[in-house]
């Protein structure tokens, strides 16, 4: 019994370190022609949460900050909901925020009915589409402490074989860019 127990935890060492060398192989791609260059300020002074108040840069500093890229008609983005829901709880270090170009009530009517369990900042169509060029939904980009941006990605290159985002696919993405970071 001893031996078997062993010898299953080398095998799940082993697929962890495989997967982590996995991880450092991928090649993902950054959203084409986006607004911000990895390195510069995300502007975050730009956002308003559904009731339109201002959420303010200071709000998202300390702390990484996951962005979620959605509209209310994106059926993939429906389906990342759960998965982002978890990986916040998961992720303590790590803050989640979705941007919208919906309407303030667009915005909350979706949080609501679909269970987001982090902050939305709507009426972001200028900001998305003008500013950041944002040309397809889901999309993610990631902050670092001081809110300058270190990578993004569309979400189908996070996922499982359907083109959905996982969990798994947007962990391993996070821990991709950490590392990068700390290199």
């Amino acid at each position: 019994m001893t031996a078997r127990i062993l010898s299953m935890a080398a095998g799940l060492l082993m697929a962890g370190t495989l997967l982590t060398a996995h991880a450092a192989e991928v090649d993902y791609k950054l959203l084409p022609n986006f607004g911000v260059s990895v390195g510069e300020p995300f502007p975050l002074d730009a956002l308003v949460d559904p009731e339109g108040k201002a959420t303010g840069r200071d709000r998202w500093l300390g702390k990484r900050v996951l962005i979620n890229f959605y509209t209310r008609h994106c059926a993939p983005c429906i389906k990342e909901v759960p998965k982002l829901n978890e990986v916040m709880k998961r992720r303590g270090d790590i803050h989640v925020l979705a941007i919208t170009p919906d309407s303030g009530v667009e915005a909350a009517k979706y949080a609501k009915q679909h269970g987001l369990n982090w902050p939305v900042a709507a009426d972001a169509e200028s900001l998305l589409f003008k500013q950041l060029k944002v040309m397809a939904f889901p999309a993610f980009a990631l902050l670092d402490d001081k809110g300058r941006l270190m990578a993004t990605v569309q979400a189908n290159q996070l996922g499982g074989e359907d083109g959905h985002a996982t969990v798994a696919g947007i962990e391993t993405w996070l821990d991709t860019q950490l590392a990068k970071a700390a290199n």
